[in-house]
């Protein structure tokens, strides 16, 4: 049964080669001397018995086959490899299966790899020129600098169980039995470990409390290599220190006696820390607010943890990942846990940016003006591509929801018919001027101004705030009152019901100011004015479901220092009801109707905002702001109206400042 057995396998395995050997081809070698033949190998599941006749026939290669050599191969090679490859797959097979071939005279010896070690197995003195094999050999390292004893210990947890690494002291050389594949990879860790450090040793430390990485970097600027002659001028070798992160411990390559003061020296600076100690500060800030400055903070480039690298452009880290800040509102510092090289760049950034921000107070007039009444501003225009107020450039911007937008109008206007006008009627100009000019009278500023009109009746001035902000922050100023709004009504059997909404009606002013290094003040205004508006006819609206008009101005305009800009063109249409009667008679009851009248007119109205931000960069700007409103209180209270005056010791400008501009509005 036994002989039947072995029969069938034989003639199996005579099959399967046969097959396989259909598959070789015979390709022009490189070289002229003779023919290369290329094979293709695939097998599943095969005896590897099976698999040794068939590398036998291929390679004509005599096998002795211990008899403890068994398993099963499966091998999917889908492209063409030579006949060497061939062999060198077959070798990394046995590897797998625990198994290596042994070079004896003709025959070659396929043995488990356990035993290897005992057999006459190649012996290397120097390393492989050709691609390792997958066999075992017996290789002799002999080490320049490190000692055997050592290397053996490093180079031990890197090797199989079946392998061998043994250190013979005398001529500190290794000798390693393993497969030549993996006796490769070790040649090249002995080459970069054996490094010049004559005498010296390897030791090891484990540290409890310190940073690995930051004690090495310590040890190193205290221990640098100092080529101090001695007694036959032979130069110290320099200790070397390498940190392990992963385990927090030093390696260090050094002779014995400076390992044993280096590992006191360590032992010194391994200790625990108070909780806290050196690694928070507090800054208390005088400009910045806390809340805002730890947002800029946090956004510091960090270093971030292995495997959480984002693929894109590389960004410059300048903190560790430990840093932690926590803005306090109460006392409006920041609290900020870090190590204690990144405090240095926290300072820097605190420094810099907690400095006193730039102000601006800005006076703003708001009112309606009769269209029928002489307003002039003092502008004359120019038709085609130039347009000048008083001889000064003038550009246009901006526009209003839902009305008529001229933006960028300045050589974009055709020349219009004879005597038609240029621009359509409630257009009004921006001017960035000192001075204004309206009705050929100069005034010094809005305050002057206010004075001017305010017994005018074509002049109904709505709201004067004045307000100050800091750069770049939004003020808002709000003047009105909360009108009910009727929003659902019922009744009961009992009782009827009115549901009723409040809302806002009046004057809602947005400012942003930013300003420029040239003291220009970019602003951006936001500006709403709702009242309630009467029916056509005078009658008024119903008091439960009033009817409000909402004129908005939503625009961004740049303005120098002390410039005033001028918005309008917000036209509105209203109706008013006068009663004119003779005195006494006109008061008679029923008979009073034959001594007065009472008529409806319809009166337009146009808005202006006059807008004059001062910039506050210093105490001194903000003393004279100070007394410039006390002196205008007192002229309120002399109640004297000042126009501008020239000063006596100034001379007159030969020309007005330089930028105009002008805002389309309708």
């Amino acid at each position: 049964m036994k002989r039947y057995s072995i029969t069938r396998i034989l003639w199996a395995a005579a099959v399967i080669s046969f097959g396989l050997i259909l598959f070789i081809d015979t390709v022009p070698a490189v070289s002229a001397q003779a023919d290369e033949q290329y094979v293709s190998i695939d097998f599943t599941d095969v005896d590897i018995n099976v698999f040794i006749k068939f590398i036998s026939e291929l390679t004509d290669k005599n096998f002795i086959v211990d008899q403890r050599v068994k398993g099963r191969v499966t091998i999917n090679s889908p492209g063409r490899i030579s006949v060497d490859e061939a062999y060198q797959v077959f070798q990394s097979v046995l590897e797998l299966h625990g198994f290596t071939t042994i070079q004896s005279g003709e025959m070659i010896k396929i043995v488990p790899a356990v035993d290897a070690k005992s057999k006459d197995i190649i012996t290397l003195l120097e390393a492989a020129k050709a691609d390792p094999m997958d066999q075992v050999v017996t290789q002799l390292i002999p080490l320049k600098y490190a000692a055997a004893t050592e290397m053996r210990q490093l180079l031990s947890p890197l090797v199989s169980k079946s392998s061998v690494v043994l250190a013979y002291t005398k001529t500190n050389t290794l000798i390693i039995t393993e497969v030549q594949s993996n006796i490769q990879r070790l040649m090249r860790i002995i080459e970069a470990v054996d490094k010049p450090g004559v005498g010296q040793e390897i030791d090891v430390v484990t540290l409890e409390y310190a940073d690995a990485g930051k004690l090495v970097k310590l040890l190193s600027s205290v221990f640098r290599p100092a080529r101090q002659a001695g007694k036959k001028g032979q130069a110290v070798q320099p200790e070397r220190f390498i940190a392990d992160e992963r385990t927090n411990t030093i390696i260090m390559l050094a002779s014995k006696n400076d390992l044993a003061r280096t590992k006191e020296l360590i032992r010194m600076l391994d200790k625990k820390m108070p909780r806290g100690s050196e690694k928070i500060r507090v800054y208390y800030l005088e400009n910045a607010t806390a809340e805002e400055l730890a947002k800029v903070l946090q956004e510091v480039p960090t270093a971030q943890k292995k495997g959480a690298k984002k693929p894109g452009k590389k960004t410059a880290v300048l903190l560790s990942r430990n840093v932690r800040i926590m803005p306090d509102k109460a006392t409006n510092s920041l609290v900020i846990m870090a190590e204690k090289d990144d405090f240095p760049v926290l300072e820097e950034i605190i420094r810099k940016l907690d400095i006193p921000r730039a102000m601006v107070f800005i006076e703003v007039l708001i009112m309606e003006v009769n269209v029928d009444k002489d307003f002039n501003l003092g502008a004359q225009w120019l038709v085609a591509n130039e347009v000048d107020i008083n001889n000064r450039r003038a550009g246009a911007g901006g526009g209003f929801g839902g009305g008529n937008d001229y933006r960028n109008i300045l050589g974009l206007v055709a020349p219009p018919a004879a005597g038609a006008g240029i621009f359509p009627p409630g257009f009004s100009l921006g001017i960035f001027s000192e001075l204004l000019e309206i009705g050929g009278i100069k005034f010094p500023g809005i305050s002057a101004l206010i004075n001017a009109f305010r017994h005018d009746r074509d002049v109904h001035i709505l709201s004067t705030p004045q307000l100050m902000t800091t750069d770049n922050e939004e003020a808002t100023i709000s003047v009105g009152k909360n009108v009910p709004y009727q929003t659902k009504s019922g009744s009961s059997q009992t009782e009827s019901f009115n549901t009723f909404e409040y809302r806002d009606v009046g004057i809602t002013l947005k400012i942003t100011p930013h300003i420029s290094k040239d003291r220009a003040v970019r602003l951006k205004i936001f500006q709403e004015v709702t009242k309630l508006e009467d029916l056509s006819g005078g009658t008024a609206v119903s008091s439960t479901r009033p009817t409000t008009l909402k004129r908005t101005v939503d625009t961004t305009v740049i303005v120098h220092d002390k410039n005033t800009v001028v918005i309008g063109g917000l036209i509105d249409e209203g109706f008013t009801t006068s009663t004119d009667k003779i005195p006494c008679l006109g008061s008679i009851p029923g008979a009073g109707w034959l001594f007065k009248s009472r008529s409806n007119s319809r009166e337009k109205t146009n808005l202006y905002v006059f807008l004059t931000p001062h910039v506050v960069q210093s105490p001194a700007e903000a003393d004279a702001i100070y007394q410039k409103k006390r002196t205008e209180i007192d002229t309120v209270k002399d109640g004297n109206i000042k126009l501008y005056q020239e000063p006596p010791h100034i001379d007159k400008p030969t020309s007005p400042p330089d930028e105009v501009i002008f805002e389309d509005r309708f």
